[in-house]
């Protein structure tokens, strides 16, 4: 049943978003390659399956891929040349694109568009003339969107990555840029039924090109219009905590009210004006914060790449999951295969030389704790309302509304199976947490219980011992959750903040660090806090400055403020404790930065915390 409900869940998304399958498969394969992995047929090339997902309006980043080793060596090898791009090592990244080009780039239109896409952004950075990106755009468009000049953008499928492009080839176009055609691709994004993760991706950029255009077009367009598209972008950005083009949008949404401003006083209507001071301080105060924090790490404040959308996340090697996850249960092999394989079959399949059956893989995986599917989401479940609602309920936790937090856990656990054991942990882990923070259970009762909905999937004594591994994003979380209620100075707190830090190490070492970064933030932020409280602040730093770095390279302000706060916080415990410090920091600026950050993101219980600490702060003066 696992194995099924991914297949029901696009099924239902497809026919929920209205999309036929001939639309969802223009320019990319048949019709009956569509239907076949409709009708659970998994052959289909992962690529296709992504950009299926995608044109139905979902984010790859919100799923868990377990890759045979062919697909996830090309992952890596995209990984590579994207994290070269982002940290600004161009030349390295040019000689891998040749290489990812020679291996990978045969008559597949998908990987053709990656590689005409990437050599792009490269291209830019070394300065290349509109001339030649325009070519490279158009040609990368055509590969999956050959009828993009032709037919109307509201009868096709698109995905964000296929829309980006449309924006590029107009941007880039030989005769010039059209607002009309950037107010096609705005009107699409708009009707179209992406998630809000998705839509964050796409619209902030749509709306930078088009009001960009429209405002230096010579036919006036109405400065209030392009102001309100401003601002619904930057509201849309604060929501999804991501800052695609932010700073772009804020210096436009200032030039705008300037503008608008100007016109009202011209009016006679002085107070009308007086009255848009507000929002041009509040945007201002928020340009000038990124400015300096992106100054400060040594980062472009602009957007000046598209590598965001590129990034796979949450892809695993299969084969290596098997005999890392086999590993940690201390399982033989042929205590591992029995009943489902032979020995040989196993052996082969750990050593990556063997595509073996679907149903041989699941069966393996469901023995080893793990869903027994190759692309799932956090829940095993065939309702996309359940997808909305975890996303949901997941912000209502953040912000300790446990009310809200409590109603949509239980409207969850009556949607899913609660018979599938990585089902009843994700509502469990919840359940616990909730309880926990609102006083309802003791400190031990929550760790003892929590350490029973890990164990659901994964022995305790598995993770404690030091060598591979392989954690599912919600094993991470209840582990993470649980180490909240241990003594930070015991043996077995340490232990997992050791084997936490070993297993996200490689990711770091290897430049692969994206393709995990939701976690890494979550989990590393929490170990980081964990050694400046026990004094390591050094090493609390290290991870601070990490942290910071990659949410700025990759447009995220979730932990921004957070990794401010922690580093100003071992600051502060250094200087009270007479320990020399390296550099002088603000108290007053290092909080208000905290607190604007916090607002920016809509983190309303960061933003009151930093508050209260501001105000102890200026009383302790």
């Amino acid at each position: 049943m696992e194995a099924e409900e991914f297949v029901v869940f696009m099924q239902e998304l497809r026919k929920e978003r209205g999309i036929s399958i001939r639309k969802l498969c223009r320019g990319l394969c048949s019709m009956g390659v569509v239907e076949n992995m409709m009708d659970g047929k998994w052959k289909t090339d992962r690529r296709l399956q992504n950009i299926m997902l995608e044109r139905l309006g979902l984010v790859d980043e919100d799923y868990v891929y377990l890759l045979d080793c062919e697909d996830y060596e090309c992952w890596e090898d995209r990984q590579h040349i994207l994290h070269c791009i982002t940290f600004r090592e161009i030349e390295k990244a040019e000689e891998l694109l040749e290489k990812y080009r020679k291996r990978y780039c045969m008559d597949d239109r998908i990987e053709e568009q990656f590689y005409l896409v990437i050599h792009a952004q490269i291209r830019r950075i070394q300065g290349c003339t509109r001339e030649e990106l325009s070519a490279y755009y158009e040609e990368a468009l055509k590969k999956t969107v050959p009828e993009a000049g032709v037919v109307q953008l509201s009868k096709t499928a698109l995905s964000v990555k296929e829309l980006n492009l449309i924006l590029e080839t107009e941007h880039y176009r030989k005769e010039g840029e059209r607002c009309a055609r950037y107010q096609e691709v705005l009107d699409f994004v708009e009707k179209g039924k992406f998630s809000r993760a998705v839509r964050a991706k796409i619209y902030p950029k749509t709306v930078y090109y088009f009001s960009r255009c429209a405002a230096e077009s010579s036919k006036l367009m109405d400065n209030a219009v392009l102001l309100r598209y401003c601002c619904e972008a930057i509201e849309l950005l604060r929501e999804c905590e991501r800052m695609y083009y932010l700073w772009e949008l804020l210096d436009l949404t200032m030039k705008f009210v300037h503008r608008i401003s100007e016109e009202l006083m011209q009016q006679g209507q002085a107070n009308k004006a007086k009255a848009l001071e507000e929002l041009y301080q509040e945007k201002e105060e928020w340009k000038q914060a990124l400015e300096e924090i992106y100054a400060e790490t040594g980062i472009p404040k602009e957007t000046e790449d598209d590598c965001y959308l590129y990034v796979m996340r949450g892809a695993y090697c299969l084969n290596d999951v098997i005999r890392i996850r086999r590993n940690m249960l201390g399982l033989n092999r042929k205590e591992l295969c029995s009943g489902i394989c032979d020995v040989k079959t196993l052996q082969r399949l750990e050593q990556g030389k063997t595509r073996p059956q679907s149903k041989i893989v699941r069966e393996l995986l469901v023995r080893l704790g793990l869903p027994g599917e190759y692309t799932r989401i956090e829940l095993v479940t065939g309702s996309p309302e359940v997808y909305r609602m975890m996303r949901q309920l997941r912000g209502e936790a953040n912000e300790w509304c446990w009310e809200e937090t409590d109603a949509l856990r239980e409207h969850i656990r009556g949607m899913v199976s609660m018979e599938i054991p990585c089902n009843r942990q994700v509502v469990l882990n919840k359940e616990l947490l909730s309880r926990w923070r609102k006083g309802e259970i003791s400190r031990e009762t929550y760790c003892k219980q929590m350490l029973e909905v890990l164990e659901l999937t994964l022995p305790y004594h598995a993770f404690l011992r030091a060598g591979e591994k392989y954690l599912t994003n919600e094993e991470q979380t209840c582990i993470v959750n649980r180490m909240q209620g241990l003594d930070s100075n015991s043996e077995e707190f340490h232990d997992c903040m050791s084997r936490l830090e070993e297993y996200y190490h490689l990711y770091i070492e290897t430049g692969l660090w994206e393709g995990v970064w939701n976690m890494y933030e979550f989990v590393m932020s929490n170990i980081g806090s964990a050694w400046g409280n026990i004094g390591e602040y050094d090493r609390a730093d290290s991870y601070n400055s990490l942290i910071l770095k990659g949410c700025l390279c990759f447009r995220r302000m979730g932990m921004v403020y957070s990794s401010i706060y922690d580093r100003w916080w071992n600051y502060d415990k250094r200087k009270c404790s007479g320990i020399p410090v390296d550099k002088e920091l603000n108290d007053e600026k290092e909080l208000s930065r905290c607190i604007l950050f916090s607002h920016l993101a809509k983190d309303e219980r960061r933003e009151r915390f930093y508050k209260e600490k501001l105000k102890i702060i200026r009383d302790r003066v």
